[in-house]
C-alpha cells in the first residue's frame, strides 16, 4: 500500500497538533477538578496521650540515589549533565536536550541505544541490523563510538550498543564543542551521553527473563547495595542473551558484566564504572546498495518480500569490549570545586561481512566480501575547576577545563576481489569457507589520533534568576597519523559559544545559542570507492538556534528552530571517488513534548521538519539537492494508558512516521514514506512479597514492508513483525 506523502503528513500534523492543543486544557481540567472537589466534614475531636520520648540513636542518613528528578509520568528526567555547564534542569538549559529515564528504557524493553533515542523525532535510525549502531541527529550521522559515559568521550564500547548498565540516556541536539569537546568520530549533529546506574538507598535485586524476536532468550540480573553509613554504593549488572534475532538466520550470543561504584563524603563525590562484553552476531542482515545500471535508471528501491535477506550466510562479527572510567569531584570550599576523570577502553573486533549490490533493473546483483579484524585502544581524561563569584546583580559560575583523548587502531582489512552474481529476488549464496579460503588474522598499527582541548566558560545569572548568559569557548587541537597510508595532519581551532536563556516565569523559558563543533574530517567508508579509507581534513560546523520551553506542571514542551552548516562530501559516479566538496546546510523546526496530562495517561514524542540541502558543490552539480537519508518530516507519538479497572495493567502504543527520503546525491532514487506502529502491555502485581512486572510488546504490528533510506546509494529493509515478552521480579 502506498501513502501519498503530503496527504499523510497533513493528517499526522493535524492529529498531533490537536493532541498538543488539548494537553494544557487536559492538565487545566484535571487541576480544576481537584480544586473543585472540596468536602465539608463535621468537627472531629482527637483525644490521646502524648507518648513519653525514649532516647534513640540518630540514624545515619543514607546517600540519596544519584538520579535526577523525573518529570510527570516518570519517562523523562528533568536534569541533564552538560559538560562544563554541569547538571541542570531542562528549563534552565539554552539548548534542546532530552533525558530518557530508566522507566522508559525498561518499559519499552529497549536493548540498544537506538531503541531509546528514536523516541525523539530529530533522531533517524541508520542501524544495520544488530551489527551497527548508527543514527542521525538533526541530519548528521553519528555512531556508537561517539557516545559519552558520564560526560567522558572515548570510553563507551566502540561497537556494542547495549544499555543494560545505563540508567538514562541524554540526547543533546546540535554541536557541543564547548560542553564536552570533540567527538572521537567527529559527529556534530548532537551528543548522546550514558548516565550509568547507581545503587539506591534500599538494597535491591532485580531479575529479568525475556524471550522474543525469532528465538532470543535473555537473562539480566541487577544487584544494588549500599554500606551501612550510606557512603559507598555498589551496582552490579550481569547480562546474557542468545538466540535468533529479527531477521532470517540472524543469531546473537552476548555475555556481559558491569560494576558501578560510588563513594560520597561531605566534600567529595567519586564514581567508578567498568564493564566487559563479549558479543557475537552471525548471518546479520545488511543493506542493499545500488550500482551501475540500477543506480542510473531506478527511481525507488524494488518491491521485495518482507523476509528478503541481503546478509550472506557464514558472515559474522565477534566483539570483545573492556572499559573503565573513574570520576571524582572535591569541594575546596562552598564556592570552588575541582574535578577530574580518567577512562580507558580496549576493543577487539573480528568481522566478515558482505556487500549486496543491485546492478540491473531485473534484479541481477553482485555479492562481495570484506574481512576486518582490529584492536582499538583509547585513553581519555578530563580535569577542571569550577568557581562561583557573586558580583553586584549577577552571579558567575566560572569553569576552566582540559580534555585529552588518545586513540590507536591496529587493523587488517581485506576487501576480497572475488565476487559472484545472484538474483535480488532469490539469492543463491556461495559457501564462504570454500569460496574465500582462510581469513588472514593480523593487526598492524593502522592509525592513531590525539584530541586535546582547553575550555573556559562563564555562566552569568541575574540575582532574580530570570536571565542567564553563557559565554565561552574551547581551543581544540587534533592530530591524526595514518601509519598505513603514510599521512599526517594537524589542525587547531578555537570554537566560541554564546547562549542566552530568559525565564519569563516558572512556566516559560526563551533561549538562543550559537555554537561550533570541530570535526576530524570524514573517512571514505565505501569499500568499493577508488579512495577507500582516505581521511579528509578537519572542518568546523556552525549552529544557530533559538526556541521556547514550556513547563505546564503535568506536560512540558520545547519548540526550537535551528540552522547548521557543515562541509559536504561529493561522490564522482564516473571514477567512484569521494572528495570534500560543497556544503551541507540543515535547517529545521522541532517540537518535543512529554508528561502525564491526566493521571494514568503518559505521552512522549514530537515532530521535526527538516530542509537539508547540498550547496556550493563543484560546478553547481548538486546545488539544491536534498541531503540523502534525511526525511523532510518525521513524527513520533508514544502513549501509555493505565487501565483503571484493572490495577497494575498498562497499555502502550508508539507511532513512528518518516516522509520520503533520497538515497543518492543526485536525488533520483526515493524511498517512500512509511508509518510503523508498536503496541504493548505490562502488568504489575505482587507474588507474595515480591513485586513482579510482566511486559509484552509487538513491534511493527501491521507487518509493514518498507525501506529505510541510508546514505552512499543504499537502503535498508526493515524487519517484519516481531515480539518480546519479559518477566521482572524485584527482591
Amino acid at each position: 500500500m502506498k501513502y501519498e506523502s503530503k496527504k499523510l503528513t497533513r493528517h499526522i500534523c493535524m492529529a498531533l497538533s490537536a493532541a498538543a492543543l488539548t494537553l494544557p486544557m487536559t492538565a487545566y481540567a484535571a487541576e480544576s477538578a481537584e480544586e473543585e472537589a472540596v468536602y465539608d466534614l463535621d468537627t472531629v475531636e482527637v483525644v490521646g496521650q502524648r507518648p513519653v520520648s525514649e532516647p534513640v540513636e540518630t540514624p545515619v542518613e543514607p546517600v540519596a540515589e544519584e538520579r535526577p528528578n523525573v518529570y510527570a509520568g516518570g519517562q523523562i528526567a528533568r536534569e541533564s549533565t552538560l559538560g562544563v555547564l554541569g547538571k541542570r534542569d531542562f528549563m534552565d538549559v539554552p539548548f534542546n536536550v532530552t533525558s530518557f529515564n530508566s522507566d522508559l528504557i525498561e518499559n519499552q524493553q529497549a536493548s540498544s541505544v537506538v531503541d531509546v533515542i528514536v523516541n525523539d523525532p530529530s533522531v533517524s535510525n541508520l542501524t544495520l541490523s544488530s551489527v551497527s549502531q548508527a543514527w542521525m541527529i538533526r541530519g548528521f550521522k553519528a555512531q556508537q563510538q561517539d557516545t559519552q559515559i558520564n560526560g567522558l568521550y572515548g570510553v563507551a564500547p566502540r561497537f556494542y550498543g547495549g544499555i543494560e548498565y545505563v540508567d538514562h540516556v541524554e540526547v543533546l541536539k546540535g554541536p557541543g564543542a564547548l560542553l564536552g569537546g570533540m567527538a572521537p568520530n567527529g559527529s556534530v549533529g548532537g551528543t548522546i551521553n550514558f548516565i550509568t546506574k547507581r545503587a539506591g538507598a534500599e538494597p535491591k535485586t532485580s531479575v529479568t527473563l525475556s524471550y522474543g524476536a525469532k528465538s532470543q532468550f535473555t537473562q539480566h540480573v541487577d544487584v544494588s547495595r549500599r554500606s551501612d553509613d550510606g557512603k559507598l554504593g555498589v551496582r552490579v549488572n550481569l547480562y546474557n542473551n542468545k538466540g535468533g534475532m529479527a531477521y532470517q538466520q540472524e543469531h546473537v550470543d552476548t555475555h556481559a558484566g558491569y560494576i558501578g561504584l560510588d563513594y560520597t563524603t561531605d566534600r567529595s563525590r567519586t564514581t567508578f564504572d567498568a564493564g566487559i562484553i563479549s558479543n557475537r552476531i552471525d548471518n546479520a542482515q545488511y543493506r542493499l546498495r545500488f550500482r551501475g545500471n540500477a543506480l542510473r535508471n531506478i527511481t525507488a528501491p524494488p518491491r521485495v518480500d518482507i523476509n528478503s535477506k541481503f546478509g550472506a550466510p557464514g558472515t559474522f562479527r565477534q566483539v570483545r569490549e573492556r572499559f573503565g572510567v573513574l570520576r571524582s569531584e572535591y569541594d575546596l570550599d562552598k564556592n570552588i570545586m575541582v574535578y577530574g576523570a580518567l577512562g580507558m577502553r580496549i576493543t577487539n573486533q573480528d568481522t566478515l561481512n558482505n556487500f549486496f549490490d543491485m546492478q540491473q533493473l531485473n534484479g541481477t546483483s553482485k555479492v562481495s566480501y570484506r574481512y576486518n579484524n582490529q584492536i582499538n585502544k583509547a585513553y581519555s581524561g578530563e580535569i577542571g575547576v569550577k568557581g562561583k563569584v557573586d558580583t553586584k546583580g549577577v552571579d558567575h559560575e566560572l569553569t576552566v577545563s582540559a580534555n585529552y583523548m588518545h586513540y590507536k587502531r591496529y587493523m587488517n582489512q581485506n576487501v576480497f576481489s572475488q565476487t559472484y552474481q545472484t538474483s535480488l529476488y532469490a539469492p543463491a549464496w556461495k559457501d564462504v569457507g570454500s569460496y574465500l579460503g582462510p581469513l588472514v588474522h593480523r593487526t598492524p598499527l593502522n592509525d592513531s589520533k590525539t584530541l586535546r582541548s582547553v575550555a573556559v566558560s562563564d555562566i552569568m545569572t541575574t540575582n532574580d534568576g530570570r536571565w542567564t548568559f553563557v559565554l565561552g569557548g574551547r581551543y581544540q587541537e587534533i592530530v591524526v597519523d595514518g601509519i598505513k597510508a603514510g599521512t599526517h595532519y594537524e589542525k587547531a581551532k578555537f570554537s566560541p559559544a554564546y547562549a542566552l536563556i530568559h525565564k519569563m516565569n516558572d512556566k516559560v523559558s526563551l533561549y538562543a545559542n550559537y555554537i561550533q563543533g570541530l570535526n576530524q574530517g570524514d573517512e571514505v567508508t565505501d569499500a568499493h570507492a577508488a579512495n577507500y579509507g582516505e581521511q579528509f581534513p578537519p572542518y568546523v560546523a556552525k549552529q544557530y538556534e533559538f526556541g521556547a520551553k514550556f513547563d505546564l506542571g503535568k506536560v512540558a514542551t520545547t519548540i526550537s528552530a535551528f540552522s547548521i552548516t557543515n562541509p559536504g562530501k561529493i561522490q564522482d559516479t564516473t571514477n567512484h571517488i569521494y572528495s570534500p566538496g560543497g556544503e551541507v546546510r540543515n535547517r529545521g523546526l522541532e517540537w518535543n513534548f512529554f508528561g502525564e496530562p491526566k493521571k494514568g495517561t503518559r505521552l512522549t514524542g514530537g515532530m521535526m521538519w527538516m530542509d537539508a540541502r547540498h550547496e556550493k558543490t563543484l560546478n553547481g552539480r548538486y546545488d539544491g539537492n536534498r541531503k540523502e537519508g534525511i526525511p523532510n518530516f518525521a513524527a513520533v507519538l508514544g502513549v501509555e494508558q493505565d487501565i483503571h479497572g484493572v490495577e497494575g495493567l498498562t497499555l502502550t502504543a508508539r507511532m513512528t512516521y518518516n516522509s520520503s527520503a533520497f538515497v543518492n546525491q543526485a536525488n533520483t532514487i526515493r524511498v517512500s514514506p512509511w508509518v510503523r506502529w508498536d503496541m504493548g502491555a505490562r502488568y504489575k502485581f505482587n507474588a507474595g512479597d515480591t513485586p513482579v512486572t510482566v511486559r509484552a510488546d509487538v513491534y511493527n504490528l501491521f507487518n509493514r514492508n518498507y525501506w529505510r533510506a541510508l546514505d552512499e546509494d543504499a537502503a535498508f529493509l526493515e524487519a517484519g513483525r516481531t515480539f518480546m515478552l519479559s518477566v521482572t521480579a524485584d527482591f
